[in-house]
């Protein structure tokens, strides 16, 4: 009877040793390196990794600041990407660093132009006396509104007036220091729902960006060096694979869905802003992360044209690109 049934458990065990199980990925591990102040910016990729997909995906993420010198990391064995503004990614490789991008985030720039609640008429007076708060350190969303502003309230040049936090910009639209503000979210969202803020041109929506900046736009991306398409061509591939599964998700996720993840975003203890925040921006988000070269195009034309631009003539847009081969 034991002979018998140790017969049979080895039988099955050869069968389970034969039988064809999935391949057990390794993990691969990528550090993101995030730019100072890239916010919302970055959600797509932390719910990839809040819902499982990375995981699913057999990626494992590091999280850290990107580099402060224009060069890049060096990670040793691990796969390493940067969450860039466009700008950004553009300066670096103009300074000679050898970045490409591998998957589209945003496509319109997440900020709106608004001016205090109390302002009456818009005139040119009040342009040309009126303050504008602006976050410190993102120049080129000044310049993008100085554009917007020329095209349809006033062409006079505009007093900007660098804000370090949302809270110092609460406080000097409370007291008068400024009368408008180009300010994104949550901040923003926060200012629309006290009525504190009456919006004239919203670039968190795609058609609205295009409309006052001449076209499709690349905002921020997921970049990797030229280098790592090669020797890790594989694990990035599979991370853009689970940012693709996290941008279909949160185009499609319900406010029941999205509300357990307020943290993700740091509004944990405000879900109802976080809700609103997502409403707002969900459309600036890449619906499946491939990146258009007409949008890439358009995009380095428009930051060639604003002030102090004139480098960025000189970037071809297929330089930003990895090889034919990776995809």
């Amino acid at each position: 009877m034991d002979r018998r049934r140790c017969c049979a458990g080895m039988a099955t065990l050869g069968l389970l040793a034969a039988w064809p199980w999935p391949a057990v990925r390794a993990a691969g591990r990528v550090v993101v390196h995030v730019q100072d102040n890239f916010g919302l910016r970055a959600l797509p990729l932390r719910l990839a990794e809040r819902l499982g997909y990375c995981a699913q995906e057999g990626v494992v993420l590091r999280w850290t600041p990107e580099p402060t010198e224009e060069g890049t990391a060096q990670e040793g064995g691990s796969a390493a990407v940067y969450l860039l503004s466009l700008d950004r990614l553009a300066r670096r490789v103009l300074a000679g660093a050898d970045l490409r991008v591998a998957a589209a985030l945003v496509r319109a720039p997440q900020f709106a132009i608004g001016v205090s609640a109390q302002t009456g008429e818009l005139s040119a007076d009040f342009w040309r006396e009126a303050r504008v708060g602006v976050p410190l350190g993102q120049e080129v969303a000044a310049q993008l509104a100085a554009r917007v502003l020329a095209q349809g309230w006033s062409s006079a040049p505009v007093h900007w007036w660098p804000l370090e936090t949302p809270d110092a910009a609460v406080q000097a639209l409370q007291r008068g220091t400024v009368q408008a503000l180009v300010w994104g979210d949550p901040l923003l969202t926060r200012l629309e729902r006290a009525g504190a803020l009456r919006l004239l041109a919203d670039l968190r929506h795609p058609q609205q960006a295009q409309r006052w900046l001449g076209g499709p736009l690349l905002c921020a991306v997921l970049a990797a060096e030229a280098a790592q398409f090669d020797a890790h061509g594989e694990v990035l591939r599979r991370l853009v694979a689970a940012l693709q599964r996290a941008l279909a998700w949160l185009h499609a996720a319900s406010s029941v869905d999205l509300a357990v993840h307020a943290d993700v975003a740091g509004l944990a203890q405000d879900r109802a802003t976080f809700l609103g925040v997502v409403e707002r921006l969900r459309p600036t988000y890449s619906v499946e992360a491939a990146v258009p070269l007409g949008a890439l195009r358009h995009s380095l034309r428009l930051l060639a044209s604003l002030p102090g631009g004139l480098a960025y003539q000189t970037l071809d847009p297929l330089r930003l690109l990895p090889s034919r081969g990776w995809t």
